[in-house]
């Protein structure tokens, strides 16, 4: 769906400003939260917006929203401001504070993100509240991992069945985490994520370049822990 301006409406708004700003107040209420930049005046679907890595879904009246492409990570904040993950999330799934059932609640994009506002009255399905448990349970099983190292190694051999893509030499993770972000995830600090990749590395289970992140086959069958139920493809 596109939405344009009808041609007297776009000569009486000569600024890119004022059109921008002529769109928001016609879109669903929530775009008032968004700055000015995630509109276009010529092409614009009201319900799809686009952001850039590192930017959060901005949430309103308990909306949800669905991912059309990219990769997106939601999170609560401890009582000492450090990082639960609640989970990892792509193409066709859906997130917000109503699903997770968490008063603090961000959802921040791994990449570059464009997802559907669903609104808060969307009826979303059981699978969808199945799929935020599972993963709560998974990254639950893992952070609790007394060792360190196995814990990182867990934690991707997770993000490998969930998001990896199969190939000869292993699986290919796609989402391109830093550093801290995996720290956030698991528990450990930064540092001690650089440490051990390297570990890892060497150990011949993984390769971690800038491009090329990668669980090896053996490491992946050894390692790797499926859910209840859950067949691995």
């Amino acid at each position: 769906m596109t939405l344009t301006l009808p041609t007297s409406t776009t000569q009486r708004l000569t600024s890119t400003t004022q059109r921008a700003d002529h769109l928001k107040a016609q879109l669903h209420p929530y775009a008032g939260n968004l700055p000015r930049e995630k509109f276009s005046a010529n092409h614009f679907s009201p319900n799809s917006f686009q952001f850039k890595r590192h930017e959060s879904l901005h949430f309103r009246r308990y909306g949800l929203w669905r991912i059309r492409s990219g990769y997106v990570r939601t999170l609560s904040w401890g009582l000492e401001g450090e990082a639960i993950p609640l989970g990892f999330w792509q193409e066709g799934d859906i997130v917000g504070h109503v699903i997770a059932q968490s008063h603090s609640y961000e959802a921040n994009c791994l990449t570059a993100v464009t997802a559907d506002y669903l609104g808060s009255d969307y009826g979303f399905s059981r699978e969808v509240v199945l799929a935020q448990v599972r993963q709560s349970n998974d990254l639950l099983r893992i952070s609790h991992c007394r060792q360190a190292e196995m814990r990182l190694l867990l934690f991707f051999c997770w993000l490998a069945q969930r998001f990896g893509k199969s190939m000869p030499n292993g699986r290919h993770i796609q989402p391109k985490l830093t550093h801290q972000e995996i720290a956030e995830s698991i528990g450990i600090t930064r540092v001690t994520v650089t440490r051990l990749i390297k570990v890892l590395e060497l150990e011949g289970k993984i390769k971690w370049k800038a491009r090329e992140k990668v669980v090896y086959a053996k490491t992946f069958e050894q390692f790797y822990q499926p859910a209840y139920g859950e067949k691995v493809g």
